[in-house]
C-alpha cells in the first residue's frame, strides 16, 4: 500500500496537482485530495455555474401576466339577451311591430383557448379570437304569456378584444354563440335566426384590480377639479373688476385674463366629455370578478344575413352582463369557511 500510494504522489506531480491531502496511517481507508485542487489544464476556466433549481416562486414568475386582452381568462358571465325591434334595425318590417320581446340568458365562460375558425365578426378573421364556453351548452328562454320557458341547444361560440375600434379609441369586446335552431315562442312575430348570434360592448381595463380602482382618481375627476378651481379664480376676477374704477387700465388687463380662463374652461369641458366616453361612470360598468376590467352594462345584439354576395349585420337588441362567481374561488371560499 506504501509503495502504490507512493506512485500515486509521483502522478500527481507529473500532472501538475499543486495540493495533495496529507499522508494516512495504513489503518486509514482511502487516501484524500483536497477538493480545491486544480490541474494545470483547468487554470483560467471560468467556474462552473452553480446547478439551476425551480423553486415554486421562480415556477409562479414563469407564468405569463395578464394583458389588456386577457383580463376576461378563465372566468364567467351571465349574459341576459332582450331581442326586440331597436331603431335602426334592418329585420324585415313586420319583425317584432308587436312590441314584445324575447328574453334568453346563459352562462358564458370566457376560455384562454385559442379559436381557429375565421369568423368576419372578428378583427382579423380570428387573430387573437378565443374560444367562449356555453356553459350547459344551452340558452334559457324566459317565459312568455301564452307560454313557459324553454331551452335550445347551443354551441360554443368565440370572443375577442378588439382594441382601438370603440368611441374615441376605446376597446370592444366582441363574442357569438350559434343556435341550433331558430329561437321563438309560439304566435310571436319576434325570431332569433337560426345560427350565430354576435354581440358587443365596451371593454374597459382597469390598471390594478379594485384597490387601484378605488385609489387613483380617473381623468375626469382631475379635469373636474381643474375646472372648478378655473371658475373659482373667474368668479374672483369677475369681483375685483366690479370694485374696479371703469377708468383703470388695469380693469382691461382682469377683463382679458377673464377672458383667457373662460377659453380654457371651454378647452377643460371638452376633456370631460372626452374622458366620460374614455372612462364612463362605474354606475354604467360591470366588473370581473377581481376588478380588474369592466364591461359596459349594456350592449348590442345582430344576426348576420346574406344579401347577394354581401353579408349584412342586422340589430336583434340589447344584452346585459354579471360576473358569476368563480368555481375556484367559492371552493376556496367554502374550505375556509370549515377550517374556521
Amino acid at each position: 500500500r506504501k509503495e502504490a500510494f507512493r506512485r500515486l504522489e509521483d502522478l500527481d506531480e507529473k500532472l501538475g496537482v499543486s495540493s495533495i491531502g496529507p499522508y494516512k496511517s495504513l489503518t486509514s481507508t482511502e487516501p484524500s485530495i483536497s477538493s480545491t485542487a486544480t490541474t494545470k489544464s483547468e487554470e483560467g476556466l471560468l467556474p462552473a455555474p452553480p446547478p439551476i433549481v425551480f423553486t415554486k416562486s421562480a415556477e409562479e414568475n414563469k407564468k405569463p401576466k395578464k394583458g389588456i386582452s386577457n383580463l376576461l381568462d378563465e372566468t364567467k358571465w351571465k349574459v341576459s339577451l332582450s331581442i326586440g325591434r331597436e331603431p335602426g334595425t334592418w329585420m324585415p318590417k313586420d319583425w317584432g311591430v308587436s312590441g314584445q320581446r324575447l328574453n334568453l340568458s346563459f352562462t358564458a365562460e370566457f376560455t384562454p383557448s385559442q379559436l381557429y375558425e375565421k369568423d368576419e365578426f372578428f378583427r382579423g378573421g380570428y387573430t387573437n379570437a378565443k374560444i367562449m364556453h356555453v356553459v350547459g351548452n344551452e340558452v334559457t328562454l324566459g317565459p312568455s304569456i301564452s307560454e313557459g320557458q324553454r331551452l335550445y341547444k347551443v354551441k360554443n361560440g368565440g370572443w375577442q378584444v378588439s382594441q382601438g375600434d370603440g368611441p374615441l379609441g376605446t376597446d370592444l369586446l366582441r363574442f357569438f354563440i350559434e343556435l341550433d335552431e331558430e329561437v321563438t315562442h309560439t304566435g310571436s312575430d319576434l325570431y332569433i335566426p337560426k345560427g350565430r348570434v354576435y354581440c358587443s360592448c365596451g371593454y374597459f381595463p382597469l390598471m390594478s384590480g379594485r384597490q387601484s380602482r378605488e385609489a387613483v382618481p380617473s381623468m375626469k375627476e382631475s379635469f373636474t377639479k381643474e375646472l372648478k378651481e378655473i371658475d373659482e379664480q373667474i368668479q374672483k376676477l369677475r369681483e375685483k373688476k366690479a370694485e374696479m374704477n371703469p377708468f383703470n387700465m388695469d380693469r382691461l388687463k382682469v377683463g382679458s385674463e377673464i377672458g383667457r380662463l373662460l377659453r380654457e374652461a371651454e378647452r377643460i369641458q371638452g376633456k370631460i366629455a372626452f374622458a366620460a366616453v374614455r372612462e364612463p361612470d362605474k354606475n354604467l360598468l360591470r366588473f370581473s370578478e377581481d376588478a380588474d376590467v369592466g364591461l359596459t352594462r349594456e350592449g348590442g345584439v345582430c344576426c348576420r344575413v346574406a344579401k347577394g354576395p354581401m353579408m349584412e349585420y342586422h340589430i336583434l337588441g340589447r344584452f346585459g352582463v354579471k360576473s358569476v362567481e368563480s368555481d375556484k374561488r367559492r371552493g376556496n371560499e367554502q374550505l375556509t369557511s370549515s377550517n374556521e
